[in-house]
């Protein structure tokens, strides 16, 4: 906590983008709070807080058979398979999450938000919601679906803290957020971002007290 205090600096989130090499319609992405020292964004210090996914934008969604979707999500983690799975097996769930009639029609694009981590020091500040919202001011686009799961820490974790997390991640109504199924698939969560998002109370720094 220390060293995150310290005056010779400060603290500010970014955005950072970077195309995949393998794939042109996909970006990776991260949004970060980072220890700034100096009066330049060139040297970083220690990242403090994270989100990271993809986002694959081909002008359509996920379809049945569709090998080309399945290797973006397979290549990167269990739960992007997961998030595959879930749009083409369960777009009728998702539909009505959403409500929509169809996912063809409404989405031409995928946001999967995959893993997020915040250093102890600074847990408690609201930082999980925070980095979400930066995320949707990034990301806003027409026709895009987000997908996500829930999930503290840990293997083997109960459906209890599944349902929790997610009522938490709810609990921000500019994000958006829509359970696909509590009981076939708890944690799962769905939205609609279809703006560049602007919170008033979001700045670009970020202060401890």
């Amino acid at each position: 906590m220390d060293d995150i205090e310290d005056d010779g600096g400060y603290l500010a989130f970014d955005t950072r983008f970077r195309k995949c090499p393998d794939e042109p319609d996909v970006l990776e992405w991260t949004v970060g709070l980072r220890r700034y020292r100096g009066d330049t964004q060139d040297d970083p210090g220690k990242l403090l807080a994270s989100l990271t996914g993809f986002l694959a934008q081909p002008g359509y969604v996920p379809e049945d058979h569709d090998d080309w979707y399945f290797d973006v999500f397979d290549m990167r983690s269990q739960h992007a398979l997961q998030a595959f799975h879930i749009l083409v097996d369960d777009a009728a769930l998702v539909e009505k999450a959403l409500k929509v009639s169809s996912l063809s029609d409404d989405f031409g694009a995928i946001a999967h938000l995959d893993r997020m981590w915040v250093d102890p020091a600074v847990r408690g500040r609201g930082l999980g919601l925070r980095l979400m919202r930066e995320a949707q001011h990034a990301l806003g686009r027409y026709g895009l679906l987000v997908i996500l799961k829930a999930h503290p820490d840990g293997d083997k974790v109960p459906n209890t803290a599944l349902l929790k997390l997610a009522a938490y991640y709810q609990s921000d109504k500019q994000l958006g957020f829509k359970a696909v199924s509590k009981r076939k698939r708890p944690g799962w969560l769905v939205g609609s971002w279809e703006e560049p998002v602007v919170n008033a109370d979001d700045t670009t720094f970020f202060y401890l007290d």
